[in-house]
């Protein structure tokens, strides 16, 4: 027996929960799975709330990605039938879940609807979630997203305007598998050197609270080569124990108070940033080797 993998695809409050709702909650068979879950998961696994950065959130979502993809075989293996809201704005995405599925499970049947709503349907999605985003945000978005074509595996592809649902099926592009294959593959190398690149930093940390590194104080310019142990012992002010590495904190002996350190001065300020023009030779100095440790202190500066 087919199973079936239903995608419903479109922007940010295009009617695709609806949509789902309306056509497919009613199957006891049918698993619905949401990308949503999926990255509120990632995120917090991870450990970040509402501000994430850029390259974290990219790496959160491929994790999001992956692991619906999982849940997407698992379901279908065990004989039901999948319905996932997703985004895939993208050919190659949708060509990669579609090229492992397909490995994964035999005789299996892909379609996938496209939510294209008119400006009025937009605007009452919009309301009804009381979103910030304007109709015009959510419209250039939509132009980001690469119209499925029927060469990236799909049996069927449909567009749904307001609730009518039209079969769509452009003429073939055959060309668009091979460079998503090429852009995956590349992606997949570049995700697998940061990710070697990060565990080879989180081992460098790691050793810090063990080895000895150079420590300096940013007042009097002492410094010592010592474990971290053996400088908290000292009186020192420094990561590993007291704040963190690459992070603006006092470097001190322990002879030295904090009044005078780069810390106080920023703090003190009405914005507390480092403006690097208005520091002396001295600061610039000690904050360009905060900014680069703990590499910076593994060899004695000349």
């Amino acid at each position: 027996m087919n199973r079936t993998v239903t995608f419903v695809i479109g922007t940010t409050a295009s009617g695709k929960t609806t949509f789902i709702k309306n056509h497919f909650s009613d199957n006891r068979n049918t698993v619905i799975l949401n990308i949503y879950d999926y990255q509120q998961a990632a995120y917090k696994e991870a450990g970040f709330g509402k501000h994430i950065p850029f390259r974290q959130e990219f790496k959160c979502l491929y994790k999001a990605n992956e692991n619906l993809l999982v849940d997407i075989i698992k379901t279908l293996q065990e004989g039901k039938d999948v319905v996932v809201e997703q985004t895939l704005y993208k050919a190659k995405r949708r060509i990669a879940y579609i090229d492992a599925i397909r490995n994964a499970v035999e005789n299996i049947y892909i379609e996938v609807y496209v939510m294209c709503p008119s400006d009025s349907a937009w605007n009452t999605y919009i309301n009804e979630r009381k979103l910030d985003s304007s109709i015009q945000q959510l419209k250039s978005i939509a132009k980001e997203i690469d119209f499925p074509n029927p060469s990236e595996g799909f049996d069927k592809i449909y567009e749904v305007i307001d609730g009518n649902i039209g079969l769509r099926m452009d003429a073939p592009k055959p060309e668009i598998v091979d460079a998503a294959h090429k852009e995956l593959s590349e992606e997949a190398q570049q995700m697998k050197q940061e990710e070697d690149k990060e565990k080879q930093r989180l081992e460098l940390l790691e050793s810090m609270n063990s080895r000895r590194f150079w420590h300096y104080c940013e007042i009097c310019g002492a410094k010592t080569f010592c474990t971290a142990q053996e400088a908290f012992e000292a009186g020192w002010d420094y990561p590993p124990r007291i704040g963190y590495f690459g992070l603006l904190g006092p470097r001190t002996c322990g002879k030295c108070t904090l009044n005078d350190t780069l810390f106080i001065k920023v703090h003190q300020q009405a914005i507390p940033i480092v403006i690097e023009k208005t520091l002396t030779e001295k600061e610039l100095q000690t904050w360009r080797r905060i900014k680069n440790e703990p590499e910076s202190l593994l060899e004695e500066e000349k």
